[in-house]
């Protein structure tokens, strides 16, 4: 293959070891020290078949790259974020972490040693959440590692740092130095090679043409090879890869070639990411960076400067560009069952916004957000069963229901707009509600259907101490049956009176309940008094559940192939009685409980009869 060296390579013209250049461009040269001038810069970059090949990363330093292209960046240009809460507060969902948990992520020396960029994508929040990146791969493709201070070794380093470091990062060498790339048909066969990773970091670019210049398919495959398109498009498509893209240090409006693939392969959308640097010194896009362009539709800022291992500071797309391919093995990890087009949709839609407000040709669609892309996203709903599913709202059972349910503390799954299963305590997405005994009391025997035989009385009345909504919905009222024993005994100008009832529910469960089924649900009452001529005073327990259970059947999450799971709950329905104390005069009649489970209650109503 024919090369040529890059005539206005970083190297020849930022050279920040000379003192003159260092202090006439202080901007360029901030990073420097007197102790590392010797490496300074990587991105000098070689000419590889079709156009002038770079890698797009520096080393301490602002510049690089090769065109003389206006700086996008120099317009007043704000960064600008909404600060999200860490966690929808919805419906009882608590926050998944304290701000404890944060701090100590915030002041561990890993991300002290790069604060500023783990700051602007909100990194902390995904650690604090428990995502490190197991179990994906991450494919870098960049110089040979045997090369001292290697541009591979630091990319290298970046996609395995803090931000998915248990993700697996493997090494394929598609150039031996900076300036002696291998062909575009060795670079397809090697990315032809690659089967099983989930992220393509691609740090390089073609610097001599931008994106906004390839036109068609074939003006690609011409200035590249039909083996390197090729290539590419089949890891996309057989392999559901993500290719993350460094969109070159031009100073340019305009990405990289090599950035415009999915404007003329249609296949590599939702399949390709292009990544702009940002500084965040001057909150804008680094100097260096070109700006998305064209490119904008799938294109994403990131920090392009970060501290190495060995404290050696590098700065470009090529760093920003593995910043986000970590943040995709992030996401693959939480939810392996999402397809790359779901994936990086994610990321477009919870990127912060930047500059104008929307998708903009400078920052596309803003600066990547770990905290955003990493909590529910869009109307959240929840499985009641393997066919059916509904909103995530608040469902509401009375006291007694609400604490077994608590006492068992089952958990469940929603599932946000792109169907990712979070896990919550169901105890946490419910309301409590009295039962209104007053109400119960003031229909008295007009609700009841009974017969009496001497002191025994058998019947059947409707009660709503079982009712419930939303995902813990019955179908109406639920019916009991029951008997009962009255006696009565005279105490001079008063009478004794006891009441001992035996009852069994039939409660059912909604069809659109997790309640799978009830048991027969065995219910108590008893109550002793005094009534005179024309008053009562009265002490007991009212309906009380003895025993009995309830099922539910809950989603708990996804499996890697996006089949949801369920758990079985069996909830004991037996209670604590509470007491009732009511007192009557004439018509007039109030009464007070003491519930063991949420709040007491206090009655006041007045039932007489009109005779005509």
């Amino acid at each position: 293959m024919c090369g040529v060296l890059l005539t206005n390579s970083a190297l020849a013209v930022d050279d920040c070891s000379n003192s003159a250049y260092k202090q006439a461009h202080p901007e360029r040269c901030k990073y420097a020290s007197s102790t590392d001038n010797s490496l300074l810069y990587w991105g000098g970059g070689a000419v590889a078949i079709g156009g002038i090949v770079a890698l797009v990363g520096m080393a301490a330093g602002g510049g690089g790259g090769s065109s003389s292209s206006t700086n996008p960046s120099s317009a007043s240009t704000q960064y600008v974020r909404t600060i999200m809460p860490t966690m929808i507060k919805r419906n009882g969902t608590a926050p998944d972490f304290t701000s404890a948990d944060l701090s100590a992520i915030t002041s561990s020396k890993e991300y002290s040693k790069n604060a500023d960029a783990y700051d602007d994508i909100q990194l902390a929040y995904s650690i604090a959440r428990g995502y490190t990146g197991l179990g994906t791969k991450i494919a870098v493709f960049d110089t040979d590692l045997d090369i001292p201070l290697s541009h591979g070794a630091a990319v290298m380093a970046t996609a395995s740092g803090p931000i998915a470091p248990n993700a697996e990062v493997e090494h394929h060498t598609i150039a031996y130095d900076a300036n002696n790339f291998k062909s575009y048909n060795e670079i397809g066969d090697i990315i032809s090679n690659t089967v099983d990773a989930n992220v393509y970091n691609n740090s390089w670019n073609v610097a001599s043409i931008t994106a906004d210049k390839i036109t068609s398919r074939t003006m690609l495959a011409s200035k590249t090879s039909q083996t390197f398109v090729n290539a590419i498009s089949n890891a996309a498509v057989q392999n559901d890869a993500i290719f993350v893209w460094a969109a070159g240090n031009d100073y340019g409006a305009q990405s990289g070639m090599l950035s415009a693939m999915p404007r003329v392969m249609p296949e590599l959308n939702g399949h390709f990411v292009n990544v702009v640097a940002w500084d965040t010194d001057t909150n804008a896009l680094a100097e260096y960076s070109n700006a998305c362009g064209v490119t904008q539709n799938y294109c994403i800022t990131a920090p392009g400067t970060i501290k190495m291992p060995n404290g050696m500071i590098r700065s470009g797309t090529s760093f920003a560009a593995p910043v986000v391919s970590a943040a995709i093995a992030v996401i693959r990890e939480a939810w392996p069952y999402l397809n790359s087009t779901q994936i990086t949709d994610i990321l477009f839609t919870t990127a912060a916004d930047l500059g104008d407000p929307g998708v903009d040709e400078i920052y596309g669609h803003g600066m990547l957000d770990l905290e955003a892309a990493t909590r529910p996203v869009g109307d959240l709903t929840i499985a009641v069963s393997e066919n059916a599913t509904q909103p995530l709202q608040t469902a509401t059972v009375s006291p007694t229901i609400a604490h077994n349910i608590e006492s068992a503390n089952p958990t469940m799954a929603f599932f946000d707009a792109y169907g990712r299963a979070y896990e919550t305590k169901i105890s946490d997405n419910i309301s409590a509600r009295n039962r209104g005994l007053g109400f119960e009391r003031l229909r008295g025997d007009d609700a009841r259907a009974k017969i009496n035989m001497g002191s025994l009385e058998f019947g059947f009345y409707r009660s709503d101490m079982l009712n419930g909504t939303g995902f813990l919905a019955t179908d109406g009222e639920t019916t009991t049956s029951y008997v009962a024993t009255n006696h009565s005994f005279n105490l001079g100008g008063m009478e004794l009176f006891t009441r001992s009832q035996f009852g069994t529910a039939h409660p059912i469960a909604s069809s659109e309940s997790m309640i799978s089924e009830f048991s027969n649900i065995y219910t108590a009452s008893a109550a002793v008094g005094l009534r005179g001529d024309k008053w009562s005073f009265s002490v007991g327990v009212p309906e009380t559940i003895v025993h009995g259970n309830m099922n539910l059947h809950t989603a708990t999450g996804r499996r890697a192939d996006g089949t949801m799971t369920f758990s079985d709950y069996r909830i004991d329905m037996a209670s604590t009685p509470a007491i009732e104390y009511m007192a009557n005069w004439r018509f007039l009649t109030a009464g007070f409980v003491d519930n063991p489970y949420g709040n007491n209650e206090f009655y006041i109503f007045t039932k007489t009869k009109i005779n005509f």
